[in-house]
């Protein structure tokens, strides 16, 4: 591992030197197991943060994703003015949603749920970053108190978002490429959603997806997801790479991680290690199966009574069973016999 937790003796966690860059969410493993309290400062590109409090996640943020900022301030939400306010008086007692919350704009639910959003989104660009990292123990977001998040939770979502998007659209360049409407359509009608408006009239071929977000206050994946969608409809098609320096930074890490050997990672096995032993057959498949053939073992040939023995006819008084002159059984013994054996 990257880093070594102490926190065995009580004292502060220490922090170790980074030997090689680590995916984010393994190097962020053992601080979040030991529930310790700090931030994981992402050093290389794109840059980021990840606060862990008692070992959940707190917040994260991203230079390319969308943070309280952006979500409550740029979106149009909350006033510019009101932000401000809140960030100036409540930063050094790390309590600005607390001051957000008295200002009756917006609740403490509101500033939760934005705080998820946020950490979500930071978290699609870091968690499967290799990069240098350092934790910094003790160390607390000025927003102050916010909903944790299990560290566990927040992989399954990151790994989720990556499937939507490879399902609407593969090709993950038209992220950090510059969005065109297409002139002509395939249909004569074409009905878009309120977001997909907003990519649409937000559009001047050269702004990628990353840039419409930070344009419309909306999260980055949410936007990068409507417009995979809309190439797939063939609404939009990808232009020339965007030109901001979100896009270059994000399209920079793409390639230098395409470019490098997959990190292979130890998995854990457990000991000793079993190898499964097959289970037998049902006994119900058994008695699918096709059958071979019966085999008939004729029965001995001596009558089964002697004619006329204790003053009764000779032949039985119904013809089903009578034996055939060579002192064989009749076909109707034999079928009945077989399907006794058959039911055992």
């Amino acid at each position: 591992m990257p880093t070594e937790v102490n926190a065995g003796t009580g004292a502060t966690p220490t922090v170790s030197r980074t030997v090689r860059p680590y995916p984010v969410r393994e190097a962020l493993e053992p601080w979040c197991a030991a529930g310790v309290s700090g931030v994981m400062r992402v050093i290389d590109a794109p840059g980021g943060a990840v606060y862990v409090v008692d070992g959940k996640i707190a917040y994260a943020e991203c230079t390319v994703a969308a943070g309280m900022e952006r979500l409550l301030a740029g979106s149009g939400r909350l006033p510019v003015e009101a932000w401000r306010g809140a960030v100036a008086a409540g930063r050094a007692q790390q309590r600005v949603g607390a001051e957000l919350v008295a200002t009756g704009l917006v609740s403490q639910a509101e500033l939760e749920a934005l705080s998820v959003i946020a950490v979500y989104d930071a978290a699609f660009f870091l968690f499967d970053l290799v990069a240098s990292a350092q934790f910094e123990p003790g160390a607390r977001h000025p927003f102050g108190p916010l909903r944790t998040v299990d560290l566990r939770q927040v992989c399954q979502e990151v790994d989720r978002r990556k499937r939507l998007l490879a399902d609407a659209w593969p090709d993950a360049a038209i992220d950090t490429a510059a969005v065109l409407p297409r002139r002509r359509l395939s249909t004569q009608a074409v009905a878009l959603t309120a977001l997909q408006w907003e990519v649409v009239a937000g559009a001047d071929r050269r702004r990628s997806p990353i840039d419409l977000a930070r344009l419309l206050g909306r999260d980055t994946f949410t936007v990068m997801l409507e417009v995979r969608r809309m190439a797939r409809s063939g609404l939009v098609e990808p232009g020339r790479p965007g030109g901001s320096v979100a896009a270059e930074s994000v399209a920079t890490v793409r390639a230098r991680a395409a470019a490098r050997p997959e990190l292979v990672l130890p998995v854990p096995r457990a000991s000793p290690e079993r190898i499964p032993e097959p289970e037998p057959p049902r006994r119900t498949e058994r008695r699918t199966e096709a059958r071979a053939p019966a085999v008939l073992v004729p029965l001995p040939r001596r009558p089964a009574r002697e004619p006329g023995a204790f003053g009764e006819p000779d032949e039985p008084d119904e013809p089903g069973y009578r034996l055939i002159p060579d002192g064989r059984p009749s076909d109707l013994i034999l079928t009945r016999l077989i399907a006794g054996l058959e039911a055992l």
